[in-house]
């Protein structure tokens, strides 16, 4: 059995991506590893954890893949992304066996769903 232990996103700025999370997600700062050229920060909210890396490259491509929160109230996510001028892609939509789901761009340009079953 395996379980995804944390998701890696290579961003330009670490500051704003970090202050993101932590703002608007309520993650919370486990770590900072500075190496020369080089940091890191790991972030975490329970079970979610994510490592963002700063990079400085500029031939960094955006990867066809999402971040997904489950929430018990989409409708609470969306007016607090909303209201911090986080842009909406799609959504809310009502799925056919119940669930809701909603995207939003992320400050690094990563696409995050949120789900409420």
């Amino acid at each position: 059995m395996l379980k995804i232990h944390h998701y890696a996103m290579e961003v330009f700025d670490i500051n704003k991506v970090s202050n993101f999370y932590k703002d608007l997600l309520d993650f919370v700062e486990d770590e900072k590893v500075e190496f020369p050229g080089e940091v890191i920060i790991f972030l975490r909210n329970a079970e979610a954890r994510l490592e963002l890396i700063e990079s400085k490259q500029e031939s960094m491509l955006p990867g066809n893949v999402h971040l997904c929160f489950e929430t018990v109230n989409i409708r609470k996510v969306v007016e607090r992304f909303l209201k911090a001028g986080v842009p909406l892609v799609e959504g809310p939509i009502s799925l056919r066996n119940g669930w809701k789901s909603v995207f939003f761009i992320g400050p690094a340009g990563e696409l995050i769903e949120f789900l409420e079953p």
